[in-house]
């Protein structure tokens, strides 16, 4: 897998919104704010960042030299 880290989960979610515009995913072509509006979803790493699983993204060059192949979540607060 292939993923893109940012500094906040905003950001993170505006390229997720990118991707789904361009896949003309239902959230963006209705234009009612309904069905799909991401291909993934962002996780919180554990240094606090926000990871998006960017496998299946069209990427431009410069996302793909920024690409990293894992990272360490957030633990679970449940897990304790």
């Amino acid at each position: 897998m292939l993923y893109l880290i940012y500094a906040s989960k905003e950001a993170a979610i505006e390229r997720a919104d990118e991707e789904g515009k361009e896949l003309g995913f239902d959230y963006w072509i209705e234009d009612n704010g309904k069905g799909t509006r991401w291909l993934t979803y962002p996780d919180e790493t554990a240094d606090h960042m926000w990871a998006l699983d960017v496998t299946n993204y069209d990427l431009d060059e410069s996302e793909e030299s920024s690409t990293v192949d894992h990272y360490t979540p957030l633990p679970d607060p449940d897990d304790d």
